[in-house]
């Protein structure tokens, strides 16, 4: 039995209900009674660190159902789980939701990670990574201004897709003005999210956002 299988095993529901619409077999979006499609939009807090909020390495299905509760809670439709430097937790998460949990909400895998530039402009740059249908990875810049990066404008390129004008721990730091002119200058979807590192503080910021605009963002389209 796998290790989904036996967590699910514990709970009440085995294997989801619906019709699924997310891609990959492994991780599938499943559409239930009375959620929204993903080509609709959708109310997603995008950043989040729900490892860090439960204190627990490996995510217990007691702890999705906290992680999930918690996002509910906020009216929300999903959430991206994007810890430090892996992208692990989100997808166990993500793959208990739907198969334990009967896909309640959706759960994007992703992490955030470092892009550091040395010499002239030393700094360092936070990027988060989102992985959606089709193979396809979403990046948008985190924070903006904290980390301080000198000349943010030449380190964006076409890897890039989107830029938070809206972070409750680092709003103080972030130059709202010119993360708009930013976006605007290199075709970015302006995002607000939580950053959350505790569960109640999911959903404090999110996005009302289509899953197929992140998609064609990412595709160049």
């Amino acid at each position: 039995m796998s290790v989904i299988r036996e967590i699910c095993s514990l709970g009440l529901l085995s294997a989801p209900q619906g019709d699924a619409i997310w891609g990959s077999p492994r991780w599938d979006y499943v559409i239930t009674p009375g959620r929204r499609r993903w080509d609709s939009n959708l109310k997603l807090d995008l950043h989040t660190h729900c490892r860090e909020a439960t204190a627990c390495p490996t995510p217990s299905l007691d702890i999705v159902r906290d992680i999930v509760a918690a996002a509910k809670a906020k009216g929300l439709d999903g959430i991206a789980i994007t810890e430090h430097y892996t992208g692990a937790y989100g997808h166990e998460v993500k793959e208990i939701v739907d198969r334990c949990l009967n896909g309640e909400i959706l759960v994007i895998p992703g992490q955030e990670i470092d892009r550091v530039f040395i010499g002239v402009d030393k700094g360092l740059l936070h990027v988060v990574e989102l992985y959606l249908p089709g193979d396809v990875t979403f990046r948008f810049i985190a924070h903006p201004g904290h980390p301080s990066v000198r000349d943010l404008d030449s380190h964006i390129d076409g890897s890039i897709h989107g830029i938070e004008v809206r972070n409750p721990l680092h709003d103080d730091e972030m130059d709202e003005e010119r993360i708009r002119q930013l976006a605007e200058k290199h075709n970015l979807i302006l995002l607000a999210n939580s950053d959350a590192h505790a569960l109640s503080d999911i959903g404090v910021f999110y996005n009302e956002i289509e899953i197929e605009e992140l998609c064609a963002r990412a595709r160049g389209g």
